[in-house]
């Protein structure tokens, strides 16, 4: 019969479905901009599946029909919204996994591509006789460029149900591998200044400010300028770990600085 017919070709749709929902989505592409794409057509496919083609088409349709029953045409309707409601809700966890999964890689191995420049602040201050910094490192501002141009470019095109929680898992690794980053720094300038104190091999006059002082401030600068490029995507900067460890680590250095 018309329903039996219905019912099986709706389960094979949801199978295929389901099929989909198993693929390997990193495997799309490494366009970022595909993978929004798709998953932005995904999300109108699952609406229209959903909501707008069983009232709109099928239902009326199934209605007029002049062949089958009023029961039959009951039937019909039941079957039509049932397999159409279970083949979109095959489409949202595959939405989800190209924003949570594909997505937040793509950006986080983007956005951590500048943190190789941590190690490089030492040098700049190492034996140069340069004055106490005063600005941020130009490598800061870069760090979250690639976060920040696909949050304005897709903020018309991300799926209600995907909230901001893919934006603080990007900026939560980043930040936990900065972190890190300027750990690891500081025990190294640390280590030097001690080492060179022992070997007398420099005295530091009174009031004159040591190269791992100066280093110390500088990631201070650091820490500030990238607090403030979280705030700007609307994230809660206290409930990003790894920059509350970065504020930490650079603390001693904020009483030389005014805070905005």
């Amino acid at each position: 019969s018309s329903v039996s017919t219905m019912s099986t070709n709706g389960h094979q749709t949801t199978a295929a479905a389901a099929d989909l929902a198993t693929t390997n989505l990193s495997l799309l592409s490494s366009n970022i901009s595909d993978v929004a794409t798709v998953a932005w057509d995904l999300h109108v496919l699952e609406r229209i599946m959903s909501n707008e083609y069983p009232h709109q088409v099928i239902l009326p349709a199934v209605g007029n029909s002049e062949t089958n029953t009023s029961s039959e045409n009951e039937d019909l309707r039941q079957i039509i919204t049932g397999v159409l409601v279970e083949s979109s809700e095959q489409i949202t966890p595959i939405v989800h996994r190209l924003w949570h999964e594909v997505i937040v890689n793509i950006l986080t191995a983007k956005c951590s591509g500048p943190l190789s420049a941590v190690k490089g602040v030492a040098a700049t201050y190492r034996m140069t006789n340069r004055p106490p910094p005063t600005h941020a490192s130009p490598f800061v501002a870069t760090i979250l460029k690639p976060l920040q141009e696909f949050d304005f470019e897709f903020s018309n095109k991300t799926p209600p149900q995907i909230g901001a929680r893919w934006k603080l898992a990007v900026v939560t690794t980043v930040s936990q591998g900065y972190s890190a980053a300027v750990e690891e720094l500081i025990t190294t300038v640390q280590r030097t200044e001690v080492a060179l104190k022992n070997r007398k091999a420099r005295r530091t006059a009174a009031g004159v400010v040591s190269d791992g002082e100066k280093v110390k401030r500088q990631l201070f600068l650091d820490y500030r300028e990238f607090s403030q490029m979280i705030q700007d995507l609307n994230i809660d900067v206290n409930a990003v770990s790894g920059l509350l460890k970065f504020k930490t680590l650079t603390a001693d250095a904020a009483c030389h600085y005014t805070t905005n």
